[in-house]
């Protein structure tokens, strides 16, 4: 419904002492009736309460001057014993007008409330440029909610009423200072230099318009010079006590008290400091009202639009994520380090709030070995883990035009595969990943590759097979077979068997020259060594009639060794050779 009451502006009449009581009774029974008797709704541990005055406008003599939008809000509170999570702030609107409506978003959101802190939640609200709009309301309610916590809502009734605001110079801006490009996630401060007239004003609301959708104000801190030392948090100034029902028809919009200055004035030398956190990008331009009530009427500064301006670009947070992993590929049970790095490509230092590591699962899971995490070289404590992931909180300071690593040690499993390992981090509420982009979920990754172990496999043949007379020559061919999963390196081969007693020597004689090296395309070098005390040590020459075999054989040789440099493929055709040697029968 469009209300349009036009009642008595200024300080409330004196009244007799019988109506007066009358009055006090007829507003006690209204306050029961209605819910109206307090500022301040509450349940269970929250609390709101309106921060904002409840009369908008329009300029008196030219609708398309201006202002034309401001911000309407209020304070929750968290008076409970524990940290309120996920605590939104809803705008809902009780009536109809055509003029009156939202110019940002409907729902602000703070992540958590701690216990005794407070937030403001504030909401634009733009008059449509037409003089129809001139004396009409709208009536409006703030609900606050939380997890586990039923929503608050400011008093009902309350309404935005449109007044006739006339451009006076008493009230003027002197500068707006703060950054003029800001990133997503990081707080920063704005403070507003203005002034008024010397005494103040019985109401004042001061306030650089900021989009609600791009920030949220966390705080304001204000001081006044009139009255001296008169400080406030909020953006309005109830000096004189003002009648915001608009159920008490005598007195609404009207001075009643008590006042909340001296003199129910507050004005002269205003300084008021927003500190806001950047919620999304863009780019804004604020601008500065002063506006007042004094005497029968309503004020604006007439510089308004001209100076106290400031245009601000919001870029999403100049941090990106990578992972590295190292070594891989890795042997089975292998360690390897994790390395999450941040780099902060943006002119100031930005905090960490956490990170957040997800071992793989599949084809197994890393176990993280304790005491392994440090931040730029210094150790941390160890992350909570909770399942595969692991979370380390806290905050990370990463300089501007610099990077910072975390870094922590896992046990590989001993299953071969591909281990894909994801791993995030949080600015506040924004999520960090490799890109810039806080909405795009595109989570760091690193791949260590687990390998199977090599394994070789020997196939010995004989020539000629089957059983011979003493004097045959054997010609003995040892295949070597990598059929693992990674390549063998470095390995050696040892014919007889040294865990078997069998020697060369039994019933045989080494024939001297007789050993033969084929490592085909397996790119293997080799070293052969011959050993004459059962393989003990291979340090043996072998010599033509040694321990009295015939001439071109060695009775001395136990065994032979063939000793491999470089990696063996796992893979054919490079994965197998062959080495061979001669004995004569005895």
């Amino acid at each position: 419904m469009m209300s349009a009451a036009m009642p008595m502006r200024g300080r409330a009449n004196v009244l007799r002492p019988v109506a007066r009581a009358f009055l006090m009774r007829v507003g006690l029974l209204l306050a029961l009736l209605c819910g109206i008797g307090g500022v301040q709704a509450a349940y269970a541990q929250l609390t709101v309460t309106p921060v904002t005055w409840n009369v908008i406008g329009l300029d008196s003599n030219n609708q398309s001057v201006g202002p034309d939008t401001f911000p309407v809000g209020a304070r929750a509170c968290n008076t409970g014993p524990a940290t309120l999570t996920n605590v939104v702030g809803n705008f809902i609107w009780d009536s109809a007008n055509p003029f009156l409506n939202l110019g940002g978003s409907v729902s602000v959101t703070t992540a958590s409330l701690a216990a005794g802190a407070c937030a403001d939640f504030y909401f634009p609200v733009t008059v449509t440029r037409t003089s129809l709009a001139y004396d009409t309301a709208r009536r409006y309610h703030i609900t606050v909610s939380a997890n586990g916590v039923a929503p608050v809502s400011t008093p009902t009734p309350r309404e935005l009423y449109v007044e006739r605001l006339i451009s006076q110079n008493r009230n003027t801006v002197a500068s707006v200072t703060g950054p003029t490009t800001v990133y997503q996630g990081q707080t920063y401060s704005y403070t507003v230099r203005a002034s008024t007239a010397t005494q103040g004003y019985d109401q004042l609301e001061a306030f650089l318009n900021l989009s609600n959708i791009i920030f949220q104000v966390l705080s304001v801190s204000t001081t006044y010079t009139s009255p001296t030392g008169g400080t406030n948090n909020k953006i309005y100034a109830d000096a004189c006590g003002w009648d915001n029902n608009p159920l008490n028809l005598s007195t609404y919009r009207n001075c009643v008290g008590p006042e909340q200055y001296p003199s129910g004035r507050a004005g002269g030398n205003v300084v008021t400091t927003y500190t806001v956190k950047v919620l999304s990008t863009g780019t804004t331009t604020a601008s500065t009202l002063i506006y007042d009530f004094s005497g029968s009427s309503y004020h604006y500064n007439s510089d308004f639009g001209s100076r106290g301006v400031i245009t601000i670009t919001a870029l999403p947070p100049p941090l990106t994520l990578s992972k590295l992993a190292t070594p891989s590929p890795v042997s089975p049970v292998g360690t390897v380090t994790y390395t999450l790095r941040i780099a902060n490509t943006g002119p100031n230092a930005v905090s960490i709030a956490d990170y957040v590591d997800t071992l793989p699962t599949s084809p197994a899971q890393p176990s993280y070995v304790a005491g392994s995490s440090t931040f730029n070289g210094t150790a941390i404590s160890n992350p909570t883990v909770s399942g595969a992931m692991l979370t380390w909180a806290g905050s990370f300071s990463i300089p501007a035009g610099q990077a910072r690593d975390l870094s922590f040690r896992v046990v590989m499993p001993s299953e071969a595969g591909t281990y894909v390992n994801n791993a995030i981090a949080h600015a506040n509420e924004f999520q960090i990943d490799t890109t810039p982009t806080t909405t795009d979920n595109a989570p760091a990754t690193a791949n260590v590759v687990v390998v199977a172990q090599p394994n070789i496999t020997l196939t010995k043949s004989v020539t000629p097979a089957g059983t011979q007379t003493p004097g045959t020559e054997l010609a003995y061919t040892i295949t070597f077979t990598n059929t693992g999963g990674s390549a063998a390196s470095n390995f050696t081969l040892t014919d007889p068997n040294l865990n078997t007693t069998l020697k060369i020597n039994d019933n045989t004689d080494f024939k001297v020259g007789s050993v033969v090296n084929n490592p085909g395309t397996t790119g293997l070098s080799v070293t052969v060594s011959y050993s004459s005390d059962g393989g003990a040590n291979h340090t043996y020459t072998p010599a033509s009639g040694g321990g009295g075999a015939p001439a071109g054989f060695d009775r001395n040789v136990t065994h032979v060794r063939w000793t491999f440099s470089g990696p063996l493929s796992a893979t054919a055709p490079n994965n197998a050779g062959n080495v061979g040697f001669a004995v004569r029968i005895r």
